[in-house]
């Protein structure tokens, strides 16, 4: 947006994040679009169909802390060329899983470590190649994985391996039941969620 003059549409559910975005100086300098909704998989694809309207669309990001792997899976009206989507480390690098749909959920409410939501990398690689795109890799922080449409592949970028691509998340995030952080490491923060139910994708 900055660099090329990219138009873009941002969407979250609360308005005071949308209120902090308008006021940042780059939204008024560049074509950029932003609402406060809630976005379920019975409304993300007319959300992104009404703005784009028609127009082809370059990259698509979806980080929700939650149902990320079925607005991805719900997004039928355009196929980008780039995804991000966010992944949760806690689930590991090779098993399928993700956290059931529930249109209304909240990290937070929905365990109190606010460990629990989203999908792993291996279950998005599932979906990103049922919709016709390849893995290249995820960040160091271990929370985005970066998809291609199949037909973009070639030279530097190739496809990888969930497990190749897999990062531990570095975010020391997790609370106590008071709503404290208590900065866990890695495995306690794992077992914290282990019991909670998942679908195998």
């Amino acid at each position: 947006m900055v660099n090329n003059n990219w138009s873009g549409l941002v969407m979250d559910g609360s308005q005071a994040q949308i209120s902090s975005l308008r006021r940042r100086p780059w939204f008024w300098r560049h074509g950029l679009t932003a609402m406060a909704r809630f976005v379920t998989r019975d409304n993300v694809d007319s959300l992104i169909s009404d703005w784009a309207a028609g127009a082809e669309i370059g990259l698509l990001h979806i980080d929700v802390d939650g149902n990320d792997y079925w607005l991805w899976d719900a997004v039928t009206c355009t196929s980008p060329g780039i995804v991000i989507v966010e992944y949760n480390a806690l689930f590991g690098g090779e098993r399928t899983i993700t956290i059931p749909y529930s249109a209304d959920f909240r990290r937070q409410q929905a365990h109190y470590s606010g460990q629990y939501f989203g999908a792993s990398i291996a279950a998005l690689t599932q979906l990103a190649s049922a919709k016709g795109y390849a893995l290249i890799g995820s960040n160091s922080a271990g929370n985005n994985a970066y998809f291609i449409r199949r037909d973009l592949l070639g030279g530097a970028l190739l496809a990888v391996t969930p497990a190749a691509a897999f990062e531990q998340r570095n975010f020391r995030e997790s609370r106590d039941r008071q709503g404290r952080l208590v900065y866990l490491s890695f495995e306690p923060r794992q077992a914290l969620i282990r019991q909670l139910p998942v679908v195998n994708s």
